[in-house]
Protein backbone atom coordinates (compact mmCIF):
# COMPACT_ATOMS: atom_id res chain seq x y z
CA UNK A 1 0.00 0.00 0.00
CA UNK A 2 1.54 3.57 -1.04
CA UNK A 3 -0.71 6.63 -1.05
CA UNK A 4 0.75 9.85 -2.67
CA UNK A 5 -1.40 13.20 -1.85
CA UNK A 6 -0.44 16.89 -2.75
CA UNK A 7 -1.76 19.75 -5.23
CA UNK A 8 -2.24 20.09 -8.92
CA UNK A 9 -3.21 22.58 -11.91
CA UNK A 10 -4.22 22.59 -15.23
CA UNK A 11 -6.95 24.34 -17.51
CA UNK A 12 -10.37 23.21 -15.13
CA UNK A 13 -8.09 22.74 -11.88
CA UNK A 14 -6.22 25.29 -9.69
CA UNK A 15 -4.02 24.37 -7.07
CA UNK A 16 -6.21 21.32 -5.79
CA UNK A 17 -5.87 19.01 -4.00
CA UNK A 18 -5.29 15.18 -5.54
CA UNK A 19 -4.59 11.56 -3.89
CA UNK A 20 -3.28 8.58 -5.90
CA UNK A 21 -3.30 5.25 -4.07
CA UNK A 22 -1.30 1.90 -5.28
CA UNK A 23 -3.06 -0.21 -2.82
CA UNK A 24 -0.62 -3.34 -3.68
CA UNK A 25 3.07 -2.29 -5.32
CA UNK A 26 4.55 -1.09 -8.76
CA UNK A 27 4.64 -3.67 -10.85
CA UNK A 28 3.40 -3.92 -13.91
CA UNK A 29 -0.52 -4.17 -13.92
CA UNK A 30 -0.73 -3.89 -10.78
CA UNK A 31 -3.64 -2.24 -9.22
CA UNK A 32 -3.76 2.32 -8.79
CA UNK A 33 -6.93 4.78 -7.98
CA UNK A 34 -6.46 8.59 -7.58
CA UNK A 35 -8.92 10.87 -6.53
CA UNK A 36 -9.12 14.71 -7.38
CA UNK A 37 -11.51 17.91 -7.12
CA UNK A 38 -11.89 20.09 -10.20
CA UNK A 39 -11.77 24.08 -9.99
CA UNK A 40 -14.22 24.15 -12.84
CA UNK A 41 -14.84 21.49 -15.16
CA UNK A 42 -16.49 22.24 -18.60
CA UNK A 43 -18.76 19.29 -18.60
CA UNK A 44 -18.72 18.47 -14.62
CA UNK A 45 -19.45 21.67 -13.47
CA UNK A 46 -18.13 23.58 -10.16
CA UNK A 47 -15.86 21.48 -7.37
CA UNK A 48 -16.68 18.41 -8.99
CA UNK A 49 -15.47 15.45 -7.64
CA UNK A 50 -13.07 12.43 -9.55
CA UNK A 51 -12.80 8.97 -8.51
CA UNK A 52 -10.79 6.97 -11.15
CA UNK A 53 -9.26 3.50 -10.75
CA UNK A 54 -7.12 1.59 -13.29
CA UNK A 55 -3.52 -0.44 -13.71
CA UNK A 56 -0.49 0.67 -14.18
CA UNK A 57 0.03 0.17 -17.84
CA UNK A 58 4.29 0.28 -17.84
CA UNK A 59 6.99 0.85 -15.48
CA UNK A 60 10.49 0.98 -15.79
CA UNK A 61 14.00 1.63 -13.85
CA UNK A 62 15.88 4.44 -15.38
CA UNK A 63 19.95 4.16 -14.64
CA UNK A 64 20.02 6.78 -12.14
CA UNK A 65 17.42 4.74 -9.85
CA UNK A 66 14.44 5.97 -10.57
CA UNK A 67 11.37 4.85 -11.99
CA UNK A 68 9.39 5.34 -14.99
CA UNK A 69 5.14 4.94 -14.61
CA UNK A 70 2.41 5.61 -16.99
CA UNK A 71 -1.32 4.53 -15.76
CA UNK A 72 -4.56 5.60 -17.07
CA UNK A 73 -8.21 6.07 -16.11
CA UNK A 74 -10.50 6.09 -19.84
CA UNK A 75 -10.26 9.90 -20.67
CA UNK A 76 -7.36 10.50 -17.99
CA UNK A 77 -3.84 9.24 -18.27
CA UNK A 78 -0.99 10.23 -16.27
CA UNK A 79 2.79 9.97 -16.83
CA UNK A 80 5.31 10.77 -14.40
CA UNK A 81 8.86 9.72 -12.37
CA UNK A 82 9.10 8.38 -8.62
CA UNK A 83 12.04 8.44 -6.64
CA UNK A 84 14.16 5.02 -6.09
CA UNK A 85 12.41 5.49 -2.50
CA UNK A 86 9.13 5.77 -3.16
CA UNK A 87 8.93 9.25 -1.35
CA UNK A 88 8.00 11.49 -4.03
CA UNK A 89 6.14 10.73 -6.92
CA UNK A 90 6.27 13.22 -10.21
CA UNK A 91 3.47 13.49 -12.50
CA UNK A 92 1.82 15.02 -15.85
CA UNK A 93 -1.87 14.35 -15.98
CA UNK A 94 -2.98 13.97 -19.94
CA UNK A 95 -6.96 14.98 -20.13
CA UNK A 96 -9.18 15.88 -23.05
CA UNK A 97 -10.25 19.87 -23.59
CA UNK A 98 -11.77 20.98 -26.24
CA UNK A 99 -8.90 22.22 -27.92
CA UNK A 100 -8.00 18.06 -27.80
CA UNK A 101 -5.34 16.53 -25.20
CA UNK A 102 -3.88 18.86 -23.39
CA UNK A 103 -1.61 18.84 -20.06
CA UNK A 104 -1.42 19.86 -16.77
CA UNK A 105 1.39 21.23 -15.43
CA UNK A 106 4.13 19.00 -13.27
CA UNK A 107 2.94 18.65 -9.72
CA UNK A 108 5.24 16.65 -7.06
CA UNK A 109 3.00 14.26 -4.61
CA UNK A 110 4.85 13.17 -1.31
CA UNK A 111 4.28 9.75 0.13
CA UNK A 112 1.79 9.47 3.01
CA UNK A 113 1.58 6.38 4.01
CA UNK A 114 3.99 3.06 2.34
CA UNK A 115 4.40 -0.60 2.98
CA UNK A 116 6.87 -2.01 1.54
CA UNK A 117 5.50 -5.93 2.32
CA UNK A 118 2.97 -5.28 -0.94
CA UNK A 119 0.12 -6.56 0.98
CA UNK A 120 -3.21 -6.32 -1.42
CA UNK A 121 -5.61 -4.11 0.81
CA UNK A 122 -7.07 -0.79 0.74
CA UNK A 123 -10.91 0.74 0.67
CA UNK A 124 -11.15 4.37 -0.35
CA UNK A 125 -14.48 6.34 0.42
CA UNK A 126 -14.94 9.85 -0.77
CA UNK A 127 -17.59 12.57 0.69
CA UNK A 128 -17.38 16.46 0.97
CA UNK A 129 -16.54 18.85 4.20
CA UNK A 130 -18.74 21.84 4.55
CA UNK A 131 -17.42 23.41 7.83
CA UNK A 132 -18.70 26.92 7.55
CA UNK A 133 -17.06 29.69 6.57
CA UNK A 134 -13.68 27.85 6.23
CA UNK A 135 -14.39 25.30 4.04
CA UNK A 136 -17.53 24.22 1.54
CA UNK A 137 -17.92 21.35 -0.83
CA UNK A 138 -14.43 20.54 -0.24
CA UNK A 139 -13.49 16.93 -1.72
CA UNK A 140 -12.17 14.68 1.40
CA UNK A 141 -10.61 10.99 0.59
CA UNK A 142 -10.68 8.54 3.66
CA UNK A 143 -8.18 5.58 2.80
CA UNK A 144 -8.49 2.83 5.37
CA UNK A 145 -5.92 0.77 4.05
CA UNK A 146 -6.03 -2.14 7.04
CA UNK A 147 -9.64 -2.11 8.35
CA UNK A 148 -11.46 -0.27 10.52
CA UNK A 149 -10.05 -1.37 13.82
CA UNK A 150 -8.21 -0.62 16.91
CA UNK A 151 -4.75 1.32 16.53
CA UNK A 152 -4.83 0.55 12.17
CA UNK A 153 -3.61 3.20 9.98
CA UNK A 154 -5.70 5.65 7.99
CA UNK A 155 -5.55 8.64 5.42
CA UNK A 156 -7.88 11.78 5.69
CA UNK A 157 -6.93 14.23 2.47
CA UNK A 158 -8.96 17.03 1.82
CA UNK A 159 -8.25 20.96 1.54
CA UNK A 160 -9.37 23.98 3.35
CA UNK A 161 -11.09 26.96 1.08
CA UNK A 162 -9.42 29.41 3.23
CA UNK A 163 -7.42 27.71 6.30
CA UNK A 164 -9.04 29.05 10.14
CA UNK A 165 -5.75 29.68 11.16
CA UNK A 166 -3.51 31.33 9.01
CA UNK A 167 -6.31 32.26 6.65
CA UNK A 168 -4.08 30.81 3.71
CA UNK A 169 -6.80 30.03 0.77
CA UNK A 170 -7.01 26.13 -0.58
CA UNK A 171 -4.51 25.37 2.27
CA UNK A 172 -3.51 20.99 1.63
CA UNK A 173 -4.42 18.91 4.83
CA UNK A 174 -3.00 15.46 4.91
CA UNK A 175 -4.27 13.25 8.16
CA UNK A 176 -2.07 10.34 8.85
CA UNK A 177 -3.95 9.22 11.96
CA UNK A 178 -4.68 5.93 13.67
CA UNK A 179 -8.50 5.00 14.50
CA UNK A 180 -9.10 5.10 18.51
CA UNK A 181 -12.01 4.07 20.39
CA UNK A 182 -12.83 1.73 17.78
CA UNK A 183 -17.12 0.58 19.20
CA UNK A 184 -19.06 -2.32 16.82
CA UNK A 185 -22.62 -1.57 17.43
CA UNK A 186 -25.35 -5.00 16.57
CA UNK A 187 -26.10 -3.63 13.19
CA UNK A 188 -22.32 -4.13 11.95
CA UNK A 189 -22.04 0.06 12.26
CA UNK A 190 -18.54 0.84 13.62
CA UNK A 191 -17.84 3.99 15.54
CA UNK A 192 -14.04 5.60 15.71
CA UNK A 193 -12.34 9.21 16.52
CA UNK A 194 -8.33 10.14 15.49
CA UNK A 195 -7.47 13.55 17.76
CA UNK A 196 -4.62 15.26 16.90
CA UNK A 197 -2.79 18.51 18.44
CA UNK A 198 -5.51 20.77 16.63
CA UNK A 199 -8.77 18.49 15.21
CA UNK A 200 -10.99 15.30 16.65
CA UNK A 201 -12.02 13.43 13.48
CA UNK A 202 -15.48 11.58 14.69
CA UNK A 203 -16.44 8.72 11.77
CA UNK A 204 -19.64 6.53 11.40
CA UNK A 205 -18.71 3.63 9.07
CA UNK A 206 -22.10 2.06 8.33
CA UNK A 207 -23.03 -1.62 7.02
CA UNK A 208 -24.33 0.14 3.68
CA UNK A 209 -20.63 1.42 2.55
CA UNK A 210 -21.68 4.77 3.68
CA UNK A 211 -21.08 6.62 6.72
CA UNK A 212 -20.18 10.13 7.90
CA UNK A 213 -17.53 12.11 9.97
CA UNK A 214 -17.18 14.94 11.91
CA UNK A 215 -14.08 17.28 12.59
CA UNK A 216 -14.23 19.51 15.76
CA UNK A 217 -11.32 21.92 17.32
CA UNK A 218 -10.20 20.79 20.32
CA UNK A 219 -9.57 24.43 21.76
CA UNK A 220 -12.60 26.39 21.32
CA UNK A 221 -15.55 23.44 20.40
CA UNK A 222 -16.11 24.38 17.26
CA UNK A 223 -17.64 22.07 14.96
CA UNK A 224 -18.19 20.64 11.15
CA UNK A 225 -21.50 19.77 9.76
CA UNK A 226 -21.99 16.21 9.70
CA UNK A 227 -20.40 15.21 6.34
CA UNK A 228 -21.08 11.79 4.25
CA UNK A 229 -19.29 9.61 2.30
CA UNK A 230 -19.62 6.53 0.64
CA UNK A 231 -17.49 3.89 -0.81
CA UNK A 232 -15.40 4.54 -3.93
CA UNK A 233 -12.55 1.51 -4.44
CA UNK A 234 -12.05 -1.36 -2.74
CA UNK A 235 -9.01 -4.20 -3.87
Amino acid sequence: MHIYNGKFSCEFASNEAITVVFPAGFELHDPVSAYWQWTNDSKLGLKAGVANSGHIHSITKTSNGYYRIHFSFGHYSFDGTMAGDCQTLCLIMVYPSETGLVESDPFTLTAMHTNTSNVRSGIVYTGNLEWAPNAAEEMVTIVVPYGVTEGAFFGLYYQWTMSPLKHVPKQNVAVCGVFQDVKIESNGTITTTYKDAEYTYKFTFCSNKKGFFVVSHNRNGSRSDDNAFTFAYKL
